[in-house]
């Protein structure tokens, strides 16, 4: 490891402020379609018992909550205390009295009973050993339960035509990630992760979203990304706040794309879900 990296085992990079929440809420309106089909491709159905480790504000608790039904639970877990709370706000609005959601560890949060399923959404490539995470939530489901995880291969967003301001935030921010310890390609990974936790074949869904102009969904990610990232880029001596200029990145960002009439493509996320078999 580099003498500027950080420890991989440390806590969860992008932080819970909330810069950091509204990066979630986009991340939630660009990826809530694929997130859907990947649930529906894991067979998440009514009735079931599910848990979503490293739930944050509740994405996916919510989405299998809605399709487990009144006869299903879903438990979110997660270890940062201020996306639990948006969590249980948004299922109050929502009106889903069968999810909830606890503080915990998701390396060492254990249900009281086996479950029918485990969901996870970029929760691996901030572990420090996806596989043994993957082995663990296997043994928490029954026999033939579900083990379904989502994660980003941050490497394959892009632009055309190119813009100089998204060009630089994917050098800083796949140089910070690096050094960091956090792979950038976990999406692509997930297969032989899967593999390598005994699990068979998994069943594959992927998305990369599509949009277009200056008043794209992922320029908020973007810039979403720097801010929460920004006192771990400028630690690990990547750049600082003054080469960044965080305070008005997106509104430059999105000139430049609205000028361009650029299309932008959100990065690559696999959902992978296999059954455990024992």
């Amino acid at each position: 490891m580099d003498d500027d990296a950080v420890d991989p085992a440390s806590e969860y990079v992008l932080g819970s402020t909330d810069p950091e929440m509204a990066r979630l809420a986009a991340i939630s309106r660009v990826y809530g379609p694929l997130t859907g089909a990947w649930l529906d491709a894991a067979g998440v159905r009514p009735g079931m018992r599910v848990a979503d480790l490293g739930c944050g504000p509740g994405d996916v608790a919510l989405a299998a909550a809605r399709r487990v039904g009144p006869t299903g639970s879903v438990v979110g877990v997660d270890d940062a205390v201020r996306p639990l709370e948006r969590a249980r706000r948004r299922a109050a609005d929502e009106q889903l009295a069968t999810v909830t959601f606890e503080q915990g560890d998701v390396l060492n949060w254990a249900p009281a009973e086996p479950l029918d399923a485990i969901v996870g959404r970029f929760i691996l490539m901030h572990l420090p050993d996806p596989v043994a995470a993957v082995v663990r939530a296997a043994e928490l489901v029954r026999p033939g339960g579900i083990v379904a995880f989502a994660d980003v291969a941050l490497t394959t967003r892009g632009a055309l035509p190119e813009l100089p301001l998204l060009t630089a935030y994917l050098g800083w921010l796949l140089e910070t990630l690096r050094r960091a310890g956090r792979p950038v390609d976990m999406a692509l990974r997930l297969a032989a992760v899967f593999a390598a936790a005994g699990l068979p074949d998994p069943v594959l869904t992927s998305a990369a979203p599509a949009e277009r102009g200056g008043d794209a969904v992922g320029w908020s990610i973007v810039a979403g990304d720097l801010t929460s990232l920004l006192p771990v880029i400028e630690r690990t001596g990547v750049a600082t706040a003054a080469e960044i200029g965080p305070d008005t990145f997106e509104q430059r960002l999105r000139a430049q794309a609205a000028a361009q009439d650029a299309v932008l493509l959100n990065p690559l996320v696999v959902g992978a879900s296999a059954r455990v078999r024992r």
